[in-house]
């Protein structure tokens, strides 16, 4: 994905990146031996939308656009899909919407807005982003190392190309009762794990009780929450695997929930796991967003999960 493109010409011509636009998938599942996160969409639901409005398979890379604020110059007619965050989109300057696919012909410039609401977007092309792979995924993680868009965000003048442009793509939408509003509080299930007993009864009370804020200091590798301390926990800590939505309270007594570009491991107490499927909300929670933690069930929280992947396509 770089401007010679081993001599391809380019389907696209970023003309302004935005503070943060990264190209992802689902994720790198195969990299943990090596010490690398998994990355991928932050809102997973969001990016399987985008990818299920062109038809192309689940896993294809796509675009992630924190706080909006790209532009894209076609060079070729194509259709693109856009979901997550309202950014206000525009092609040519008439608004297109989002949570829908959208039909570009060459030379016109979409651009997205700074979001009002929510955090990121996704943009989705014909049979995905024609881009380099790691440990079987086009995922950026940037303290990884890995080179070019494996390891950094887009950068302005850099070309884009995309397995199918030609593919004819209906213009669809995704159902309105479908499309998750706007929301200034979250409900996180939370499963209990392992070292939970050894919390407090007052912490493990203040856990489910109190309200807790988005700090400003979350990134894509852990939603960090201001609020009460929690000062009891596990007297010996070892380095254990975390998984996404993990909760760890780190030594000034604050959870955060880990996300997409956590660590492999990890070696503060941790109350548990917040169920995969929240992550995508808590993806577009912006700083200040209350949070709270409920008490969840495993076994209902693997079956909301298998009928997503069934309806999405996930393998």
């Amino acid at each position: 994905m770089t401007a010679a493109g081993g001599g391809a010409k380019p389907h696209a011509v970023v003309d302004r990146p935005g503070p943060y636009c990264t190209v992802q998938d689902l994720g790198r599942r195969s990299g943990r031996r090596a010490g690398l996160a998994p990355g991928g969409a932050m809102d997973q639901r969001a990016y399987l939308w985008a990818n299920r409005l062109l038809g192309n398979d689940p896993a294809a890379a796509a675009l992630e656009i924190t706080l909006g604020g790209l532009a894209l110059r076609f060079a070729v007619e194509t259709a693109v899909a856009l979901t997550g965050a309202d950014c206000a989109a525009s092609l040519d300057g008439v608004e297109t919407g989002a949570w829908r696919t959208i039909r570009a012909r060459r030379g016109q410039v979409l651009r997205l807005g700074y979001s009002a609401t929510g955090m990121r977007a996704y943009l989705a092309f014909p049979g995905g982003l024609d881009v380099d792979r790691a440990f079987g995924s086009a995922s950026a993680v940037a303290r990884d190392g890995l080179p070019g868009l494996l390891g950094r965000p887009l950068r302005a003048g850099e070309t884009l190309r995309w397995s199918d442009p030609d593919r004819a793509c209906p213009i669809r939408r995704v159902p309105a009762d479908l499309v998750p509003p706007p929301a200034a509080a979250l409900a996180l299930p939370l499963i209990v794990g392992y070292e939970w007993p050894e919390f407090s009864r007052a912490d493990r009370d203040c856990t489910f009780a109190a309200e807790w804020t988005v700090d400003p200091a979350s990134d894509r590798t852990a939603t960090r929450l201001a609020g009460p301390e929690l000062a009891s926990g596990p007297r010996v800590l070892d380095s254990v695997p975390l998984v996404d939505g993990t909760v760890q309270v780190t030594g000034d007594g604050r959870p955060l929930v880990f996300m997409r570009d956590r660590p492999t491991i990890g070696g503060y107490a941790k109350l548990g796991a917040v169920d995969p499927i929240a992550l995508d909300a808590l993806a577009q929670a912006r700083p200040g967003t209350t949070v709270r933690f409920v008490s969840a069930e495993p076994e209902a929280l693997r079956r909301a999960m298998a009928r997503r992947e069934s309806f999405f396509g996930v393998r």
